[in-house]
């Protein structure tokens, strides 16, 4: 989780509507922000998914991509956690009380 913090700065140099923002602004559009990340990578393996269902054998980069895609979209959901206060512990931790 540090590494996500560490390499994915959010402030008004990188995001410019960031300025001028209060918190809770600042709080809703970050999240926002990640949200969009996670919808496109959900839409590149979507794709990817989507050939499986008309190709008779898998392609390799097919194969590679699904797993990068799914590398990102924990990457990602490591950010928006991070946005609204949660770390990579209170997802393990937590996680089975969701899931039943």
């Amino acid at each position: 989780m540090e590494h996500v913090k560490k390499k994915w700065v959010c402030n008004p140099d990188r995001y410019p509507a960031l300025a001028g923002m209060n918190a809770e602004e600042r709080r809703n559009f970050l999240v926002k922000h990640s949200l969009l990340h996670i919808t496109k990578t959900a839409g590149k393996l979507a794709a990817i998914c989507e050939n499986f269902d008309h190709e008779s054998k898998n392609a390799p980069e097919d194969e590679e991509n699904l797993k990068i895609g799914v590398i990102k979209l924990f990457v990602n959901a490591l950010k928006l956690a991070e946005e609204v206060g949660l770390t990579a512990e209170d997802l393990l931790n937590k996680a089975p009380e969701y899931v039943k």
